[in-house]
């Protein structure tokens, strides 16, 4: 007899194809927040698959649970003020189990998120070329010089106008949608 944990490690079943096994499966999350008054639940049961080739929306009010959702999927909440339950799968692995180490070489290679407010998602104080090549360089495993490359070629590929000379500007000379 085998597990639920030993079937997502595995993945999906030999000979089916790649575009149909899950890419992301939530199952049962829930996500709970430390507060003065005990634990209250951001999230609670929260089930959802999502296919390689496909598309999910997460739409909901404000507070509705929409940010802390995919930053438990992450892993990035501060876990001294929040718990994870539950299942969350990617690529037939439970990240909810994986240590630190391996979620740093998942983040920004694998699986990122676009945060909801580009301004202070980028560092104020450094260069929009510094931050880029840095990214790079940790997830990618570029040499600098590579890194640049990437890096400006990635923003003339989203039409930055002028992306060249605008490669080591602030983030506070670029508009939200520029920097988003």
């Amino acid at each position: 007899m085998t597990d639920a944990t030993d079937t997502a490690q595995r993945g999906p079943a030999a000979g089916s194809p790649p575009g149909d096994a899950p890419l992301l499966t939530l199952e049962a999350l829930r996500v709970d927040f430390k507060t003065d008054d005990g634990w209250v639940t951001a999230v609670d049961g929260l089930d959802y698959t999502l296919k390689r080739s496909g598309t999910l929306g997460i739409v909901g009010e404000s507070g509705s649970g929409k940010s802390v959702t995919n930053l438990a999927v992450m892993r990035l909440l501060p876990p001294r003020v929040s718990r994870i339950g539950g299942r969350v799968i990617f690529e037939g692995r439970d990240l909810l189990g994986r240590p630190e180490s391996a979620m740093r070489e998942l983040r920004g290679g694998k699986i990122a998120m676009i945060f909801q407010d580009p301004m202070t998602s980028l560092n104020p104080f450094l260069r929009i070329d510094v931050q880029l090549v840095e990214v790079l360089r940790t997830h990618a495993k570029m040499s600098k010089s590579e890194a640049e490359g990437r890096a400006l070629a990635m923003l003339e590929r989203v039409g930055i106008p002028g992306a060249a000379s605008r490669f080591r500007s602030y983030p506070h000379e670029f508009s939200g949608g520029m920097r988003q």
